[in-house]
């Protein structure tokens, strides 16, 4: 069986999620929010980096800033989740599955 979702496990894990938890910043603008966006730019050279909470909204900002309108088709396969369509569906797009 080929494993769907394996997350890395390398050890650090609790010590990060007990100091976000104990600093109250455990979403959005928090520590480890800054350490990543700061490593995003510096890694792909950029001035500016949106963090989501969620794949589902990572897509649903792309379909917005793509320009994706009513009509526009977008082809994605058939094997996905069903927030994956959804996020171009609430733009009016036409979702073609292979």
């Amino acid at each position: 069986m080929i494993d769907f979702n394996n997350p890395p496990v390398v050890g650090t894990e609790m010590k990060y999620v007990e100091d976000s938890v104990r600093s109250g910043k455990i979403c959005g603008d928090g520590k480890y929010t800054g350490l990543c966006s700061g490593w995003m730019k510096e890694h792909f050279q950029t001035k500016n980096i949106l963090l989501t909470t969620s794949c589902t909204h990572a897509l649903e900002m792309s379909a917005f800033l793509s320009g994706i309108a009513p009509g526009d088709e977008v082809i994605m396969p058939s094997y996905t989740f069903v927030s994956t369509a959804d996020a171009f569906v609430l733009r009016g797009a036409k979702i073609v599955f292979v």
